[in-house]
């Protein structure tokens, strides 16, 4: 039987769970140690965005894209932070923040697999819609 990326960081999930710093250090040596044997150690990867995912859903923890035009002040990441823990049900919230030249405008987010395009370009192409349909 095959065990998917998912199943594999469920296991370490619930191995590691409610663990010592000690414990999780000798269940993840031993977890590498069957992936190996196992031969996936090409999956490493996978499987711990997968853990990380599976961690931060327990945990209450969103992790969170954010495109600008430019860095954001202090005031508009506490804004944004707390707009994403309303809308998410987060206990917090991890903030990944990016600029791009091309955004004239706005802000645009991206929680999983969710896109919220709060940019000028998309404002501007929701009106030419609404004005010319």
């Amino acid at each position: 039987m095959k065990v998917s990326i998912k199943q594999y960081a469920q296991a370490l999930f619930d191995l590691t769970a409610g663990k010592s710093e000690r414990e999780v250090l000798t269940v993840v040596k031993k977890f590498a140690e069957k992936l190996k044997s196992e031969g996936q150690l090409k999956n490493v990867g996978k499987i711990t965005d997968k853990f990380q995912e599976l961690y931060n859903r327990k945990h209450g923890i969103v992790r969170a894209e954010v495109t600008t035009r430019y860095k954001m002040q202090d005031a508009g990441y506490a804004e944004l932070e707390n707009y994403i823990k309303t809308r998410y049900g987060a206990g917090s919230v991890e903030l990944a923040e990016s600029t791009k030249e091309e955004i004239k405008g706005g802000v645009i987010i991206r929680v999983g697999d969710e896109v919220i395009d709060g940019s000028v370009r998309k404002q501007l192409t929701n009106l030419r819609k609404v004005l010319y349909s």
